[in-house]
């Protein structure tokens, strides 16, 4: 009997690697501050092919373009800190405000530390786990975009790191605030 059910798992190992030949299997790059430049100055095309957009920290004028072009043919949705009076964020808000009446829905949370983005089909059957995610201590800013800092982060578009990724973004995003364009 035993013979029997290591034939079958082993049939089914084999299944399971031949389908994930056939679907592209999940990648998994490492991102230093080159390759995280890279990767921004070329957000559009990096995400381009997915419906929503979900990205979390802190955002400067060095995105707002690649911001404003997803914009245009996707959904955007940002949480950020909460704003103080310091001048990094002063400088966040004023490009939250232009990113908001482009058309982006905008989210503050005085508890955000994460820093992730996320590409995906959030409202297509059967696509739940499709995406791209990238985590690291990046922000989409000119700090940490092609400037001498130890950042470091991981792009992949593993299935269950999406599906992951998507529920912590979605309990970020319930407990944060709507940005009102008056703060």
């Amino acid at each position: 009997m035993n013979g029997d059910l290591d034939l079958e798992f082993n049939k089914l190992i084999d299944h399971i690697t031949q389908l994930q030949g056939e679907l592209n299997p999940f990648r998994v790059e490492f991102l230093d501050k080159d390759k995280f430049k890279l990767f921004a100055d070329d957000l559009y095309s990096q995400v381009g092919g997915y419906s929503e957009v979900c990205i979390t920290g802190y955002f400067s004028e060095t995105i707002r373009g690649q911001l404003e072009r997803i914009l245009a043919a996707h959904k955007l949705k940002l949480v950020t800190h909460e704003l103080r009076n310091e001048k990094r964020d002063q400088k966040n808000l004023e490009v939250m405000k232009k990113l908001v009446k482009a058309g982006a829905e905008v989210r503050i949370s005085d508890r955000l530390h994460a820093r992730m983005l996320l590409a995906h089909y959030p409202n297509v059957p059967g696509w739940s786990k499709l995406g791209l995610l990238v985590l690291g201590s990046f922000d989409f800013n000119v700090d940490c975009i092609g400037v001498e800092r130890f950042d470091a982060g991981i792009k992949t578009n593993h299935p269950d790191l999406i599906l992951e990724a998507k529920k912590l973004f979605e309990h970020i995003w319930s407990e944060s605030k709507p940005l009102k364009l008056e703060e």
